[in-house]
């Protein structure tokens, strides 16, 4: 029986090493036993938005966006409420799993490509950087 607890312990401290190094994405989280996909499928609140330069000077929008929702779904379509707009579309995960790209559904629309900094089930952080430098945060969480 000692054997077997031994051996147990040494297996579950080896698993445990292995799978803390597994983390995708900046600020976590390190592991979930839950798919990526199935993270991100949710019904989304803005908790912070922060605007940035590429100089670094920085403005909170969370304020504008009070009123702002996305929902993913499980069939990879989209649909933002923001007050009385509504936008719908189709999003991807990129072939990495660390950015989601999502189309508007709209004419003439282009791809847009968001990084993701951390996914968890109730909390997911994007990144949107634009080709002058300047980038958006966002922290959303789970409405």
């Amino acid at each position: 029986m000692k054997k077997f607890i031994i051996c147990g312990l040494i297996a579950f401290s080896a698993m445990a090493t292995t799978l803390t190094s597994c983390g995708k994405y900046d600020d976590g989280p390190s592991v979930s036993l839950l798919t990526k996909k199935s993270r991100i499928v949710n019904t989304w609140s803005i908790e912070k938005y922060t605007a940035t330069t590429a100089s670094g000077s920085s403005t909170d929008l969370t304020s504008f966006v009070s009123d702002y929702s996305i929902e993913f779904k499980k069939d990879g379509t989209y649909t933002i409420i923001w007050g009385s707009t509504t936008e719908s579309g189709t999003w991807v995960l990129s072939d990495n799993k660390e950015d989601i790209i999502t189309t508007s559904s709209a004419a003439n629309s282009s791809p847009s490509t968001d990084h993701i900094l951390k996914l968890k089930s109730k909390e997911m952080w994007t990144k949107y950087t634009y080709s002058n430098g300047d980038y958006d945060e966002i922290h959303y969480k789970q409405k």
